[in-house]
């Protein structure tokens, strides 16, 4: 190694590639906006998030970040035309990423056709794949190459599995109840109602809590609630299920809301 070369230095940047990026991060759900924030934190870069549309335009008007991450289902409009308006706006200095559960056909293809230059699908499976994704993103961004596709993802091996167990370990559980709260009341009046809009919002929210969370069985709820309503059926019997779910989920674990409630 060269004598000017400090290995301090050097392994320090290897493992903080994005030291001194800036990134604004448009999530609804305060659970997977910190899954987000912990891989951004350790890998040096700074973020702030907005949780809707609304928020998202008002942080951009004072705030200039390098990256824009934004999530396709958000509460009050769709994620993939900010995308086109921010991608519209025409300032090359900064970058856009798709964030989304959704992982079908086409999806990807759909994002970069509306301005982003990159894609993540949630649940983000590691630290070293968000790392490596946003690396390359930058890299083709500088150097005016094709956006890089997303590789299929095969089965993570042992270090992968570590990687995610310790960063699953570190998130706020509280943040996870807060959005199933926020979800059930939205339930409560959306079903009476039969609002499909917010039946659809509700079912692709808790399908990305529960990936991030890795619980299955709202993942495989909130995907049966789903695929009733793309049927074209009201969906009503799926969707008092998911309520039910979320009710027993946040009756579980009161003593530890409540106890986090009650900390100064």
């Amino acid at each position: 190694m060269p004598h000017d070369v400090d290995p301090f230095t050097a392994n320090f940047a290897r493992s903080r590639p994005l030291m001194g990026v800036t990134i604004l991060l448009a999530e609804d759900s305060r659970f997977c906006s910190e899954a987000v924030r912990l891989m951004a934190l350790r890998s040096g870069a700074r973020l702030r998030r907005a949780d809707c549309v609304k928020s998202a335009y008002s942080h951009l008007k004072l705030y200039k970040p390098d990256l824009v991450i934004v999530d396709l289902g958000l509460p009050d409009g769709s994620g993939l035309d900010l995308i086109r308006d921010l991608s519209a706006q025409n300032r090359p200095e900064q970058i856009i990423i798709a964030l989304s559960g959704d992982d079908s056909d086409g999806i990807e293809a759909s994002v970069i056709a509306a301005g982003a230059q990159g894609f993540l699908t949630k649940p983000i499976r590691s630290l070293a794949n968000f790392q490596d994704r946003i690396v390359a993103v930058l890299a083709a961004h500088r150097t005016g190459q094709a956006y890089p596709v997303q590789p299929a993802e095969g089965d993570t091996d042992d270090a992968v599995d570590l990687d995610r167990q310790a960063l699953f370990d570190d998130l706020d559980r509280q943040a996870l109840f807060d959005d199933l709260d926020r979800i059930r009341k939205i339930l409560e009046t959306a079903l009476p109602e039969g609002d499909r809009a917010q039946l659809r919002y509700c079912a692709q929210f808790v399908d990305s809590v529960g990936q991030t969370a890795r619980d299955r069985e709202l993942t495989q709820q909130a995907r049966r609630f789903f695929r009733r309503m793309e049927t074209g059926a009201p969906g009503q019997e799926s969707g008092h299920q998911m309520l039910q779910l979320l009710r027993r989920k946040l009756s579980e674990n009161a003593p530890l809301i409540q106890s986090r409630e009650h900390v100064a």
